[in-house]
């Protein structure tokens, strides 16, 4: 036990009715339980996030689904992907409802709560500021929720050094549980592409379709990084308790999916978000 386990525990053996705990000053005597959803991208990793979030009352995300602060710990370039995010976070906290079609869960993180939003979107990211969001977000929603979770899909590309050296102070404070969604390869990276081919303006113009830019970089042997289901799996199986999930399996009724996650949360799903 840390000594401040140890102190907590005599506080409580040595207390009388009169002694209370403020909230600022709970100390937390077990592991919050949270869920890292760790990609891949096009895998129906939205639906899945809504299924813990909306249709059921298993996880809830805090602020937004993809925070993408694990990775802006590890590269700060990651800033440019949250910046636009900060702002518009700060921009929905000011109205009284987020127009949004599952927005009314989000109520948690976006009313009265701007000095959250200042801090956890942080130039300056550290792992610590991580930890504090969502154990004191946990304390907010644990009457109506089992979990909290992270469900960035660029928590995938992590690499596996990044991951031993966060995942044992992760530990300390987290009971945790990553889930991975995996769909046909082919398919994913199809969807992957093409939105790349219709943002990009210099893509159109040298590719007619977005399938021909498709063809064209399979003819290159070349994948994108969520294509690497197999080296992502292992680098979080290592430190952590990871279940693989298949997006047609889960959504398809096959292979006990449903099942196989409802046991790995210890949550039973009154349904499953439409994908």
């Amino acid at each position: 036990l840390t000594s401040l386990e140890k102190r907590s525990l005599s506080l409580f053996s040595n207390s009388s009715p009169n002694v209370k705990l403020s909230p600022q000053n709970k100390i937390f005597m077990t592991k919050i339980p949270f869920i890292i959803g760790a990609g891949h991208g096009w895998c129906a990793t939205t639906p899945l996030h809504l299924t813990l979030a909306c249709a059921n009352k298993c996880s809830h995300q805090g602020l937004m689904k993809e925070p993408h602060f694990l990775m802006n710990i590890y590269d700060p370039s990651v800033w440019q992907w949250r910046e636009p995010w900060y702002k518009r976070l700060v921009g929905d906290s000011m109205t009284p409802k987020w127009k949004h079609p599952y927005g009314y869960q989000s109520k948690y993180g976006y009313h009265n709560n701007l000095e959250e939003i200042e801090e956890f979107y942080t130039r300056s990211p550290n792992l610590q500021i991580y930890i504090k969001y969502y154990k004191r977000h946990y304390e907010r929603v644990k009457h109506k929720f089992k979990y909290v979770h992270d469900f960035s899909n660029s928590n995938a590309n992590l690499p596996r050094h990044f991951l031993a050296k966060i995942a044992p102070t992760l530990k300390k404070h987290f009971d945790i549980k990553v889930l991975k969604i995996f769909r046909d390869p082919t398919r994913r990276l199809y969807s992957e592409l093409s939105q790349i081919y219709q943002d990009s303006k210099e893509l159109q113009n040298s590719y007619s379709t977005s399938k021909e830019y498709w063809r064209s970089y399979l003819k290159k042997g070349e994948i994108t990084p969520n294509s690497d289901y197999i080296g992502s799996f292992k680098s979080f199986n290592e430190h952590f308790s990871t279940i693989s999930i298949v997006s047609e399996d889960l959504w398809g009724g096959k292979n006990n999916a449903q099942e196989n996650l409802e046991k790995f949360l210890d949550f039973k799903f009154e349904k499953l978000w439409p994908n």
